[in-house]
């Protein structure tokens, strides 16, 4: 039975019940979401990634500032992500100013991560163009080596992004879905 968020005092709240029993019930990744930007030219982008967090601040993710996504984050600080259940009928789409997290906390997430996953973030130029695939699992291979036995260190680029919610909107199907009459209910602040 689908929880009635229409009477909650906080997005945070409704975000809870909507998100809580997708961990149960998509065991890949049910943290994946959309995130999106826009580059110099006006043409949005969406790629996904995985949510890590999501606090009254916002929605955290981790990415390299150097990507594309970071780059077209931090032009306008504006962003927007989607995150999409389909098990439940339930999806939610926000719309907010971009921030980078601290150092420390930066810091703390990359020494939760595997190693496989720091060499990786270490080697990555996103979005840059490679000689070949060859080359790339070379540089991980020998990056790796020369790092074992040692704390690999985060680099100076790679870091959380919180998407602080401006505007959130919880979709959820309602009755038959061919009906098309779906539940949607708004949550937002006063743009700047």
């Amino acid at each position: 039975m689908t929880k009635d968020i229409s009477n909650c005092k906080s997005w945070l709240e409704a975000w809870n019940i909507y998100y809580e029993p997708e961990k149960e019930m998509e065991p890949e990744d049910p943290n994946a979401i959309c995130v999106s930007s826009v580059d110099e030219s006006g043409m949005p982008n969406g790629r996904f990634v995985l949510l890590k967090e999501v606090t009254e601040i916002g929605f955290l993710f981790y990415t390299n500032l150097d990507s594309q996504k970071g780059l077209e984050l931090f032009t306008n600080k504006k962003g927007a992500l989607t995150w999409w259940s389909r098990k439940q009928g339930k999806s939610v789409r926000v719309q907010g100013e971009v921030e980078q997290v601290s150092d420390i906390i930066a810091d703390q997430y990359w020494k939760s991560r595997s190693v496989d996953a720091q060499v990786s973030a270490s080697i990555s130029r996103q979005s840059q163009p490679l000689a070949s695939r060859e080359q790339m699992e070379q540089e991980w291979d020998d990056f790796k080596k020369s790092y074992e036995g040692k704390d690999i260190p985060r680099p100076a680029n790679w870091t959380g992004i919180y998407i602080k919610p401006l505007k959130i909107e919880f979709w959820q199907h309602h009755g038959e879905y061919t009906t098309r009459l779906h539940d949607r209910i708004v949550f937002s602040k006063k743009w700047r």
